[in-house]
């Protein structure tokens, strides 16, 4: 087994190295581990054989795993796919520094143990991982630029979570209909077409895993952007309640002072840069719309 060193592939006084593949170029998989450096790898379209600690995963479009430096692993193309994969190898000592400072080990996406995590990025969120990547190529190859590539792409992946025990292709639903104000505003029949499932099935698998209906879920997307539309414009508040899909202000008011304990004018008073965070709850009036 060989045993790869991250001195061996970055210029001298850089931090990372970022590699592209694509099945126009032959190569023969090693099984290799790392002495000290991770890797962030994804396949931007095609598929790929990962092996890794003795198990084989098919790796397919939008898919990311995340390597740690002990994995033993290699790659393999699949006979007649195409493919193309980007990987980010960095220090170790980068992931530690991260974890200490930001995430536990619920959240951590280099979790010990098993096999690497994999996530499966929708088409949106893929293209953004490629923007992102071609900044980090872009610019000199520092800690800083490294670490805030990172940080970017795990605020997306950790913190969007929205429930355990929610199946794959309905996070990445969820999770693009809190971008989508126009899904969002359907509910659950936008939700459900971002999923492509019905709507009956939609609220089964939530009322399963999370115990609220699909309903309660969406709603707490749109109080999430209303309460971004309050604190960062000035539309009107019956425009922002009809923007994220709460049409009826009365009930907008009411699910609003419920999740943030204060009326929608009043949060935004105290989101103001000299206001105070919002405490206790308000009572509508007719001044508040």
């Amino acid at each position: 087994m060989t045993v790869l060193r991250l001195e061996d592939y970055v210029a001298a006084g850089e931090t990372y190295y970022v590699g592209r593949r694509t099945e126009t170029v032959k190569f023969v998989g090693r099984l290799h581990t790392h002495d000290d450096f991770a890797e962030l790898t994804w396949i931007e379209y095609g598929a790929l054989l990962h092996v890794v600690n003795g198990t084989r995963r098919l790796l397919e479009a939008g898919d990311v795993a995340f390597i740690r430096a002990d994995d033993v692993h290699l790659f393999r193309p699949v006979p007649g796919r195409s493919f193309a994969q980007v990987s980010v190898s960095f220090p170790s000592e980068t992931l530690r520094a991260l974890e200490a400072r930001y995430f536990g080990p619920k959240d951590w996406a280099w979790s010990a143990g098993g096999l690497p995590v994999t996530h499966r990025l929708d088409s949106v969120r893929l293209q953004r991982l490629t923007e992102m990547t071609s900044v980090l190529v872009s610019g000199p190859a520092g800690r800083l630029q490294l670490e805030r590539f990172l940080l970017e792409l795990l605020c997306d992946l950790v913190g969007r979570q929205t429930g355990d025990g929610l199946p794959v292709w309905l996070t990445e639903a969820i999770t693009r209909l809190a971008d989508d104000p126009i899904a969002l505003a359907e509910g659950v029949a936008g939700l459900a077409e971002l999923a492509g499932r019905s709507r009956e099935h939609v609220n089964r698998v939530i009322q399963a895993s999370t115990g609220q209906t699909a309903t309660a879920m969406i709603n707490q997307l749109r109080l999430n952007r209303a309460a971004a539309l309050l604190r960062m414009t000035d539309r009107p508040i019956a425009s922002v309640a009809s923007e994220c899909g709460i049409p009826s202000l009365s009930h907008f008011y009411r699910l609003f002072n419920e999740r943030f304990k204060a009326t929608p004018r009043h949060y935004r008073m105290a989101s103001t840069v000299s206001g105070q965070r919002p405490v206790g709850s308000g009572v509508s009036s007719a001044a508040d719309s």
